[in-house]
This record gives structure tokens, C-alpha cells and sequence, in this order.
């Protein structure tokens, strides 16, 4: 994991959520999760964080290199991109460069077993990559080892200062 440099022109892993809400929803994963790797879908209920719906997407992980598949996704998010995904296999929408990040990342947090957290501008969409965002991916698992659905949470325009040492 890196610290963020002054100046964020693309991504950078972070060790923990900054947006307030994005700690809600790790917080909540976290309570699911409780001595066990990771939760089940199963664990999770909508209902639990239901103001960040807007902000939330899950994707089917069918093994390491994908398909990973959008299932749901934030009418926040939608609304950044000016298109639902849902269905369509992640990246698929995006510049091939991002694409292959999309993927490389969803592929870290199924090898890892263990949250991801990134900061940047959104430059996986040239029209709008003048905007930071932040983001989470967090492993589900229903057999309590295995990845298969990875749940998310990403928020736009939030601000990149550099992270205290």
C-alpha cells in the first residue's frame, strides 16, 4: 500500500477508507465478517447501510482472471457514468487500460481474500477524469474461503490532500 503523493493524477491503494461513508460500509462488512475471513453475501442486508445504496456495487467473481460480472450497481455510480452496467462484465465499458486495472484489482482482492481501498482522479473515464473518487472492494464468500462476489463502494468528488505520515 502506498501513501497518497500530493499530487494524485491516477489511483493509489490506500489502508483504509477516508470518506466517512466508505468507513460505514467497511465497518459494516468488518461486523459481518466477525472471526471469519469474510461474510457471505448472505450476511449482507441493504437494509444495514441503506443511505449508501446509491454508492454500492457487487460483482460475481467466477474465479481468478474473471468473468467478473456487474450485478448491482449505486444509482450514484450510474449517474457518474451516464449508463447501468449491471450484467455487463467488468471493464467492459472502459478504456482498455482501465479495463485491465478493473480487472488486475478485482483479481488482487480475490487472491488476497482481503479489502482493497483505492483514492485518484477517475481516469477510467476520459470525460470525467477530473474527478476524484474513492473506493472499496470487499471479498464475500459463501463457503467462508473462496471469493465469489466482491461488494463495493465508491464515491465521487472527494478530496485528495496527501495522507498524514
Amino acid at each position: 500500500m502506498s501513501d497518497v503523493p500530493e499530487s494524485i493524477t491516477a489511483a493509489a491503494f490506500i489502508d483504509a477508507p477516508r470518506d466517512p461513508g466508505l468507513q460505514t460500509l467497511y465497518a459494516y462488512w468488518q461486523d459481518k465478517r466477525g472471526d471469519r475471513l469474510m461474510p457471505s453475501r448472505a450476511d449482507i442486508d441493504p437494509a444495514g447501510f441503506r443511505l449508501l445504496l446509491p454508492h454500492v456495487m457487487l460483482y460475481n467473481a467466477e474465479g481468478l482472471g474473471g468473468p467478473y460480472t456487474i450485478r448491482l450497481v449505486g444509482s450514484a455510480i450510474v449517474q457518474f457514468v451516464g449508463r447501468n452496467f449491471t450484467g455487463k462484465p467488468a471493464g467492459s465499458q472502459m478504456e482498455p487500460t482501465a479495463a485491465v486495472a478493473m480487472v488486475r484489482l478485482l483479481d488482487l482482492v480475490v487472491t488476497s481474500r482481503a479489502p482493497k481501498f483505492r483514492i485518484g482522479k477517475a481516469f477510467w473515464w476520459k470525460e470525467k477524469a477530473y474527478r476524484a473518487y474513492e473506493a472499496a472492494f470487499m471479498p464475500l464468500a459463501a463457503d467462508g474461503e473462496t471469493v465469489n462476489m466482491i461488494f463495493a463502494g465508491m464515491k465521487f468528488d472527494i478530496p485528495l490532500s496527501p495522507l498524514p505520515s
